[in-house]
């Protein structure tokens, strides 16, 4: 396309004689209104509070005289082609207002002021303390900005439930049975056999379950974790933050009291810390809290059975003065541990199967006052203990292989 502010392009368009100086003059005052309209707009919207609806209105109100003007003036060519360009430019901003309504100015914008903020704050905790205090800043990077009272933290434990359910469904293919058992709300208590392992996969795997598999709808459980598991250290910041809570009796009291359900595992650090020849014969039930807190709080009981969990690290020895030494409950020695080092905490991919049963309702069998019989509360100790195991060997006797089901 020649240029348009060449003259001899000017004069060259095909035009009635005598009237070739007129269009050029009339295209150079078609300019000027332009140039100048365009100023004028650009002066208004800057004076208006900047919305896009205001430059939407405006660049419509300018097509809409161009188009006046073109109706009125002659039909010369240089005029169409130059209306023509004018109002691919004014569909142009028009789309750029579009943009701006979307909200992409307004959110770069905002990131921006984000990210500015956060390396303020960053200055900020590195003068008031250092690197260790600018540290502390980073690791808080994503967390909620409230938690509860046990330090539940829902912003982490979204990031961690990807790796939660690639754990769940790819790497223990976990079947589930029963589920439906645990009520949908109300207060609760689940009750399961405990795996050997480092970790407590078993009870962040059953909260997981209930949370995204059971039917009718996910049910949110908290589980009890024993005293041992925050001897490990980094291990009980992360246990609370994706919702396990220290196992107390207090503690689960307060759940109850809130409408919670509640896992627990009575065999304890026996049960987490057993040899591979003992998988799967439960260990006796120390205490019968969990009876008692059936009795008062009137939460059914669902009794549980997890397969596949107890193979996850195969404990054959202990190294007891190597547990002393570190300040830990136990330290394992399996087939990987620690022959390669922290590759073998890696734990094997067995095939789980999570089987709950019916649930049992011991405050209207016996009564909240059967709490203070120490005798009927030990007999219900070991009545869901055999249930329990019953279960276990069951779920043992259906399966075919540790790491195929």
């Amino acid at each position: 396309m020649r240029s348009l502010d060449d003259g001899d392009a000017a004069t060259s368009i095909d035009a009635p004689a005598g009237t070739a100086d007129d269009s050029a003059v009339g295209a150079e005052n078609i300019r000027a209104e332009t140039i100048a309209d365009t100023s004028r707009s650009a002066v208004g919207d800057a004076s208006v509070d900047g919305t896009s609806a205001t430059r939407a209105t405006k660049s419509k109100r300018r097509r809409k005289q161009r188009r006046a003007r073109g109706a009125t003036s002659g039909s010369d060519p240089f005029s169409e082609r130059l209306r023509a360009l004018e109002r691919e430019i004014d569909d142009a901003l028009a789309g750029a207002a579009a943009f701006e309504e979307h909200g992409v100015v307004n959110g770069a914008r905002d990131a921006v002021e984000e990210l500015l903020a956060f390396y303020a704050d960053l200055a900020r905790a590195f003068r008031s303390g250092g690197a260790r205090e600018m540290l502390i800043r980073l690791r808080m990077i994503g967390t909620a900005d409230h938690v509860d009272g046990f330090g539940y933290d829902a912003a982490f434990a979204a990031r961690v439930a990807p790796l939660l359910e690639l754990l769940y469904a790819r790497w223990w293919r976990v079947e589930l049975a029963g589920a439906e058992h645990v009520p949908a709300e109300g207060r609760a208590i689940v009750v399961a056999n405990h795996s050997g392992g480092f970790f407590p996969y078993d009870a962040l795997m059953l909260a997981h379950a209930l949370r995204t598999r059971r039917p009718g709808g996910g049910r949110d459980v908290r589980p009890l974790v024993e005293d041992s598991a925050y001897r490990f250290p980094g291990l009980g910041p992360i246990l609370a933050r994706v919702g396990a809570v220290r196992a107390s009796a207090e503690n689960a009291a307060r759940l109850l009291a809130h409408e919670h359900a509640v896992a627990v595992f009575p065999e304890g650090a026996k049960g987490v810390g057993k040899y591979y020849r003992e998988r799967y014969r439960l260990q006796r039930f120390a205490r019968g809290g969990f009876v008692t807190l059936a009795l008062r709080s009137g939460a059914p009981l669902v009794p549980v059975a997890i397969i596949g969990a107890e193979e996850i690290h195969p404990i054959l020895a202990k190294w007891q003065w190597l547990a002393r030494l570190l300040n830990v409950p136990y330290f394992p020695v399996t087939p990987t541990f620690p022959w390669l080092g922290l590759l073998g905490l890696v734990p094997l991919p067995t095939k789980w199967r999570v089987v709950f049963g019916a649930p049992l309702d011991l405050a209207a069998e016996h009564g909240a006052g059967a709490a203070d019989d120490d005798l009927l509360v030990n007999r219900l100790r070991e009545r869901v203990r055999e249930q329990i195991q019953t279960m276990i060997v069951e779920a043992l006797r259906a399966r075919d292989s540790v790491f195929a089901g």
